[in-house]
């Protein structure tokens, strides 16, 4: 980790699934970055499982949709970061998504993850997080900033 003297976080991941959840989580990861004088990365995994799921004839539609709505989340997230003035940098890498995450974070010397729980209601939400805000929480090696959303 990039850690210096003045500043306890240079930059700040933030996942996004697309989802109106991912927004609260910004909400999060932009006061994180404006208390710090952080940068901002926002990812959104294309899932290399879903296109491997998808019959042979349709893997090339459905990865295309996938990259489509992957990059059309991190836009959203970005636009608004930079309205706020805080710099920012998109990623959409193809893979699985807790395995991505984690890697650029490691690439990319992050200091901290912000992500979102799922929306989840009642029992669930006492007894599962979420796949991969679970997976992210368990193996990262760097602080997690885990937002409940729901």
């Amino acid at each position: 980790m990039a850690l210096t003297d003045d500043t306890m976080y240079d930059s700040i991941l933030l996942p996004t699934d697309g989802s109106e959840g991912a927004i609260e989580a910004l909400d999060h990861a932009l006061s994180a970055a404006e208390a710090y004088g952080a940068d901002l990365h926002i990812v959104s995994v294309v899932d290399r499982r879903v296109i491997l799921a998808a019959d042979a004839d349709e893997k090339s539609a459905v990865r295309e949709e996938l990259s489509e709505d992957a990059a059309a989340a991190v836009d959203e997230l970005a636009t608004r970061a930079m309205d706020a003035g805080v710099a920012t940098t998109t990623a959409t890498p193809e893979g699985v998504p807790y395995r991505e995450i984690l890697s650029y974070g490691d690439e990319e010397s992050i200091d901290l993850l912000v992500i979102g729980t799922q929306g989840r209601t009642g029992k669930e939400k006492r007894l599962n997080l979420g796949s991969t805000t679970e997976r992210i929480v368990k193996k990262a090696d760097r602080p997690v900033l885990v937002v409940d959303i729901g």
